[in-house]
């Protein structure tokens, strides 16, 4: 990766990459990841080696999907500080978490697979059961057809949304 300091767009992913590192690997990792968790610890690993291969090939390409992953991102970290501090350690929150490593696999190393499906629509759609994603996020289309379908409806508008 050489060529980071020549480009920002691959240092930026260079940033990104060593941030995700951080994240994933640090004192009492392996007891905090879980022992579940550890194949998928080494899963997404590769998966940072695999985008830092291909970076250079499309710095453009890996930026939009770095955009993606920190929109999802910021979405969930303004869901933990609005939940109340006993429910930040909830299942349901941490699985969005190890959602949005599930991304990254997804957009950056995708031959390596995930468990399952996989997005930003999924990862927004978890965060609004645990009180989160902002609809501000989605456009008035998007809304409106979010609306139709959290009434049980696909044909009729919903109105205003």
């Amino acid at each position: 990766m050489q060529r980071a300091a020549a480009s920002p767009a691959l240092a930026a992913a260079l940033a990104d990459t060593q941030a995700q590192y951080a994240a994933l690997i640090h004192d009492r990792f392996v007891s905090e990841t879980g022992l579940r968790r550890l194949p998928d610890l080494v899963r997404y690993l590769r998966a940072i080696s695999r985008r830092l291969d291909l970076a250079a090939e499309n710095p453009g390409r890996d930026a939009e999907r770095m955009a993606a992953v920190h929109r999802v991102t910021a979405a969930y970290q303004r869901a933990i500080e609005q939940l109340p501090p006993a429910r930040r350690a909830g299942a349901d929150v941490e699985a969005v978490r190890w959602m949005i490593e599930e991304l990254r696999v997804s957009l950056y190393a995708q031959m390596l697979g995930t468990p399952g499906p996989v997005s930003e629509k999924r990862i927004c759609a978890a965060l609004d059961r645990s009180r989160g994603c902002s609809p501000g996020r989605r456009s008035a289309r998007s809304r409106r057809r979010h609306n139709r379908l959290r009434a049980g409806r696909t044909g009729a508008p919903a109105g205003p949304g």
